[in-house]
C-alpha cells in the first residue's frame, strides 16, 4: 500500500489544518480503510472510528439503513452507500463520514452483480458518491477500492474545505 501512504499523509495534514474528524462505515473493505487510517501515528486527532457493516443486519441495526431500502436497491447500491454514510455520520461525531459497499469478486452467491463498489463521502452540508466496476481478484479489488476511497476523500476535503 505504498501508493496509499502519500495520500494518507496529505489527508492527515488537511484534516489537522482544518480540524476535521473522519468516521468510516465499511462493508466490502472490511475495515481495510480504517486500518490504513489508524496506521498513521497520531491518527486519533483526525479519525474518530468505524462500523464494519458487512451484513445487512448490521447496516440496518447500527447504521439505520431501512430494510425496505436494502430489499429494494440491494446492499450494493448508491442508496445504501449514502444511508451508511449518513448512519455513521449521525452515530459518531465527525465532520466527514465515508462509506464503502460493494462486491469484490464473482462467486456463486453474487453472480447477479458484477464486482463493483459504491463510495459515499458525507459532510453536514453535502455528499458525493462514486461508483466503479472492478476487474481483478478479491485482494487487488479491495486495495483498488481503498485507494479510490482515499482519492475521493482527499478530493472532497480539497473541494469543500479549502474553498476561500
Amino acid at each position: 500500500m505504498n501508493k496509499a501512504s502519500g495520500k494518507l499523509k496529505k489527508i492527515q495534514e488537511l484534516c489537522l489544518s482544518k480540524n476535521i474528524m473522519i468516521t468510516t462505515a465499511e462493508s466490502c473493505t472490511g475495515g481495510y480503510l480504517s486500518k490504513l487510517l489508524t496506521d498513521i501515528s497520531g491518527s486519533s486527532k483526525f479519525y474518530a472510528g468505524s462500523v464494519i457493516a458487512y451484513s445487512n443486519s448490521v447496516k440496518n441495526e447500527l447504521l439505520n439503513v431501512p430494510n425496505d431500502i436494502l430489499e429494494k436497491y440491494g446492499a450494493v447500491s448508491k442508496e445504501v452507500s449514502l444511508l451508511m454514510a449518513e448512519g455513521i455520520f449521525n452515530s459518531i461525531k465527525s465532520e466527514i463520514a465515508i462509506s464503502t459497499t460493494g462486491v469484490m469478486e464473482l462467486d456463486g452467491s453474487t453472480r447477479s452483480k458484477k464486482p463493483q463498489v459504491f463510495i459515499t463521502i458525507k459532510s453536514e452540508k453535502t455528499h458525493v458518491s462514486s461508483h466503479f466496476y472492478l476487474h481483478d481478484e478479491r485482494d487487488a479489488n479491495r486495495k483498488k477500492t481503498v485507494n479510490h476511497a482515499l482519492d475521493c476523500l482527499y478530493d472532497f476535503i480539497n473541494n469543500h474545505y479549502l474553498v476561500s
